[in-house]
């Protein structure tokens, strides 16, 4: 039996303790910092540990006995939270700092993609503006500009036009709008095509993929508006046919473990590839993440039969081969509920009164939101993720709207159309 510590605050967090609850071999569940959707006997304390202090964190986890900890978002990993852990001798889910910098650095994780022979698009790394801004205006437009660290999702400029890399340079270099993130830059070709996200979980030695996902990260219909964190998405996705499915294997998925593995460290945890699918079904990276993107997983984990702490378990020690998974026929949606505003500035403490559902395939993660005196408060841009199964896709899409058009909450949106091109 298990007592399991999970890392993070978001609708991710939500939909793998949704899947841990689920598990006959779970004890207990503790989660930090949490969010609204969590029982109060869930949530720890704010001043339990500090996750930016080593010292703090390996106390309070050995003191507590946590048989695993599950580390949702990317930071910590990359500050190097799987390797504490590991020199006290607590399993974790998720990868060492050296393989974080598969997000941590776009700049590492490109090199190694070339060392790899992993396609992807063509790019230049510039520290300094000038040179960049060269660069880009040798290259022209279409062109795609990426802060080098970690920015919350909102480092990457894709510029259809000059001005529009020119400005994302400056606010990169001038303005150091994303700190020390900003010190370098990777400018990268435009790619054309589809994307999807796969996930796959390996422990070093073995691995297996989930099933892909498609994400919209435009704030409006169309496919119009700023580039938010996601939307929604719905799985699995057509555009990863079994052909797709089968290059994303050999030449994103193998190579890249298999490099690691030669680089004397082997990644534990999960690797998420962001793809772009040209007509011809020829897969590229976009990106790689160390962790389960968001708002994906809420819509990919309600497709995943088989115990997820025994995977995470496995994953932690080495012993994935023996564990048992499968996934479910039909299909599943998540469609993002959103504060008036984002993801710019926003509305923030938006009570938020929501209707019970009685349908067992719909499920209302929490992202963005808190307790106020007992009641349910928004804190961030995004607020909620309708998550919902389906015989197919349109059933599962249907079901998600269906509840959402059955209540009203003022300065709040959602996109009216996930999933639309797959339908």
């Amino acid at each position: 039996m298990s007592k399991i510590l999970l890392i993070g605050s978001g609708g991710r967090e939500s939909a793998i303790a949704f899947k841990l609850r689920q598990s006959s071999k779970l004890t207990s569940l503790h989660v930090f910092p949490g969010n609204g959707g969590f029982p109060d006997n869930e949530i720890l304390a704010a001043n339990s540990f500090d996750l930016k202090d080593k010292s703090s964190v390996q106390s309070f986890i050995q003191k507590n006995e946590y048989d695993l900890v599950v580390v949702g978002p990317e930071d910590p990993l990359v500050d190097g939270i799987g390797d504490w852990l590991a020199e006290i001798g607590i399993p974790v889910f998720g990868p060492s700092a050296y393989c974080a910098q598969i997000e941590g650095s776009k700049e590492f994780a490109k090199a190694l993609m070339i060392e790899a022979g992993v396609p992807t698009a063509k790019y230049a790394s510039f520290t300094d503006y000038d040179s960049s801004l060269a660069y880009v205006r040798k290259e022209g437009a279409p062109i795609v500009v990426k802060a080098d660290g970690l920015a919350a999702g909102k480092g990457v400029t894709v510029c259809t036009e000059l001005s529009q890399a020119e400005q994302a340079l400056k606010e990169i270099f001038l303005d150091h709008k994303f700190g020390k993130s900003g010190s370098r830059v990777v400018i990268e070709e435009f790619m054309d095509g589809q994307e999807a996200s796969i996930f796959a979980i390996s422990d070093g030695e073995t691995y297996f993929t989930l099933p892909a996902a498609q994400d919209h990260k435009r704030a409006y219909d169309g496919d119009l508006g700023p580039n938010t964190g996601g939307m929604g998405a719905y799985c699995p996705a057509p555009i990863a046919s079994e052909e797709v499915l089968q290059k994303v294997n050999t030449r994103v998925f193998q190579p890249m473990f298999e490099a690691f593995r030669k680089k004397g460290h082997p990644y534990k945890g999960l690797l998420y590839a962001g793809l772009m699918i040209d007509s011809k079904g020829e897969p590229k990276v976009v990106e790689f993440n160390c962790r389960f993107g968001d708002p994906e997983t809420q819509c990919v984990l309600p497709m995943l039969e088989g115990d997820l702490l025994e995977i995470f378990m496995a994953s932690a020690k080495g012993t994935l081969k023996g564990v048992k998974t499968g996934l479910r026929s039909g299909a599943s949606t998540v469609v993002v509920l959103a504060a008036e505003g984002y993801p710019d500035s926003y509305a923030k403490n938006i009570p938020l009164n929501l209707p019970k559902s009685e349908n067992k395939d719909l499920v209302v993660f929490h992202a963005g939101t808190s307790k106020k005196d007992g009641n349910l408060v928004s804190t961030g841009g995004r607020i909620l993720g309708i998550s919902s199964y389906g015989n197919d896709l349109k059933d599962s899409v249907d079901k998600a709207y269906a509840y959402l058009n059955s209540f009203q909450i003022s300065k709040t949106f959602f996109r009216k159309d996930i999933a639309k091109k797959a339908l």
